[in-house]
């Protein structure tokens, strides 16, 4: 008989505690092909649950192809292959089950998949003040009808210049509202931006690697040639930028995967490309400036050259993502073309969303719940340094990137594979993400560094202890040392 561990008072029905620990151990190997399953009757019987409890949890595993009935005979593991079935996407049925016993108090930060979800995207949306958030919104509601009439095409007036006192208070840039465009995202304000460089015929542009690919697709998508740039501890190296590129893609605050910093001097090589030729440019991506816990925020690069350098910012990290509001802030040239080429688009963001936001900044709401969330990712931060210190020490990593952002990235030695390591991970319940992934398609060298990125801001406390215990205690790093040891 299969032993399981139910917790009536969770809040998780009873039916849904039983499918996920059959699920697990399925995917695991626990329960291979053809194992039979206990019957609905005398598990029910074992668990002291109703017999509908147990029909309900087997009905859910057969409906997603783990289990199968024989008539007469009872229910039988499917034949699957467990390591390839992990890598599928979430069950949308599952995934239902699992956001239906979340509540606002709880981050939904993993997947039902695992127990402990390391992602570097993810954020906290427990302290996220909906409260506020409400009020602001009926207020924009009851007093400003007019905002269901078309607006800006750039954005509203209002919410561009909000940002533009933000930013020239918070990241020193230099700009004035009418260099502003809103849009729906960064994805959406890129597309805008490779239809301006294609009318410029400057077709040609390098990005970090490993970096935001994302980017890259929607670059290339576009009819843009993509070259990778290389890093270094500083950030994208001058001498690794393409002689065909009009433009290069950085991420200078804090380098996306690898957390590099980019030290003035750099800063000042980067803009020194950009002025020896005429239209050249620099993309400043400052996606999660907000959040550095040690020293001072590092000013953003298009301060040093405002007719160079492209700013982009989001309130993805620093709000939430379904907020869906980026913005972009182009040198005067480049705004004029853009009027050109995309003044006749329609503003992608809705305007009622975008009263809510300029009220959330103007009324100091914004700055405060920043300075609540850096707080508590500080906490976080260290509380995950302290945690991994027996791994590092005992395996002799190294840690890049902290101090700053959401996540940390450990680089693993030369006998540790980023692969095998996320699959030992995988097989007790641990998300973790690799470096692999975020070097440029068709780009990756021959010899990649190996790491990992660790994120932690869509976790507690709770949970990246018990997370990080589970990687230090069980033989996901352990299994390394004895095929050292041998």
């Amino acid at each position: 008989m299969l032993s399981f561990h139910l917790t009536p008072d969770s809040g998780t029905p009873l039916y849904n505690q039983i499918y996920e620990q059959i699920r697990t151990r399925i995917l695991q190997g626990e329960l291979p092909a053809s194992a039979k399953l206990p019957s609905t009757r005398s598990l029910a019987a074992n668990l002291g649950v109703s017999r509908n409890t147990i029909d309900t949890a087997y009905y859910q595993l057969q409906s997603e192809g783990y289990i199968d009935s024989a008539p007469k005979s009872g229910f039988y593991v499917c034949d699957i292959n467990p390591a390839d079935y992990r890598n599928q996407p979430e069950e949308p049925a599952a995934e239902a089950a699992a956001l239906s016993v979340r509540t606002p108090s709880v981050t939904a930060s993993h997947s039902p998949n695992f127990l402990y979800d390391f992602n570097p995207d993810h954020i906290d949306i427990s302290h996220f003040p909906f409260s506020v958030w409400r009020r602001l919104s009926r207020q924009v509601l009851t007093e400003e009808q007019s905002l269901f009439l078309l607006g800006d095409n750039n954005g509203d007036p209002s919410l561009r210049d909000a940002i533009c006192s933000y930013v020239r208070l918070s990241r020193q840039v230099s700009c004035k509202p009418d260099q502003i465009v809103i849009g729906a995202g960064v994805d959406y304000l890129l597309q805008m931006l490779s239809l301006v460089f294609r009318s410029l015929q400057m077709n040609h542009i390098t990005l970090e690697s490993p970096g935001y690919t994302q980017a890259a697709h929607i670059f290339h998508n576009n009819g843009l040639t993509i070259s990778p740039g290389t890093l270094d501890k500083n950030g994208l190296t001058t001498d690794s930028i393409s002689p065909s590129s009009s433009f290069v893609y950085v991420t200078p605050s804090h380098q996306f995967p690898m957390g590099a910093v980019m030290p003035y001097g750099r800063r000042l090589e980067l803009l020194g490309w950009a002025k020896s030729a005429p239209d050249r440019y620099i993309i400043e991506d400052d996606h999660d400036s907000e959040f550095r816990y040690r020293g001072k925020p590092i000013p953003a690069m298009q301060g040093m050259d405002s007719r160079r350098v492209i700013y982009i910012g989001t309130f993805s990290k620093a709000i939430a993502p379904a907020i869906r509001v980026g913005y972009m802030i182009l040198p005067p040239d480049l705004m004029k073309q853009y009027h050109l080429i995309c003044g006749h688009y329609s503003c992608t963001v809705s305007r009622v969303d975008q009263a809510i936001l300029t009220r959330f900044i103007r009324d100091g709401y914004f700055e405060k719940h920043v300075n609540r969330m850096r707080k508590l990712y500080r906490s976080k931060h260290d509380l995950v340094l302290d945690c991994l210190q027996p791994l590092i020490q005992k395996y002799h990593l190294k840690l890049q990137g902290e101090h700053a952002g959401m996540h940390v990235t450990i680089c693993l030695p030369d006998d540790i594979s980023e692969s095998k390591l996320i699959q030992n991970a995988r097989c007790h319940g641990i998300h973790l993400y690799g470096i692999r992934d975020h070097y440029l398609p068709d780009h990756i060298p021959d010899h990649p560094e190996e790491a990992i990125l660790l994120g932690y801001a869509g976790l507690n406390e709770d949970e990246i202890k018990k997370g990080i215990r589970q990687l230090t205690d069980t033989h996901i790093f352990s299994a390394f040392s004895l095929s050292r040891d041998i």
